[in-house]
């Protein structure tokens, strides 16, 4: 639940000018610590991506390997048979 929220007395210029500060710097505390957030999100993001890239050459390094150990599989079946 919400908490209720207290009127603030107001007197003078200098009342309302405080409040406004005080608003002001809350707000800023806030999307501050929202922004921190989102850049350990973006690092997180820029890592996952890196590393399906990095697997993803891997992978294609393994098939390049299994490629040609097949074709030097046929060449010595076909040398046997002779």
């Amino acid at each position: 639940m919400a908490k209720k929220r207290k009127s603030v007395p107001i007197a003078s210029i200098g009342d309302l000018i405080d409040l406004v500060n005080h608003n002001c710097e809350l707000f800023d505390r806030r999307t501050r610590k929202l922004a921190k957030g989102n850049r350990n999100l973006k690092v997180l993001c820029f890592m996952a991506i890196g590393y399906a890239i990095y697997t993803g050459i891997q992978c294609r390094k393994q098939e390049e390997q299994i490629y040609q150990l097949s074709v030097k599989m046929n060449k010595l079946e076909q040398s046997e048979g002779e």
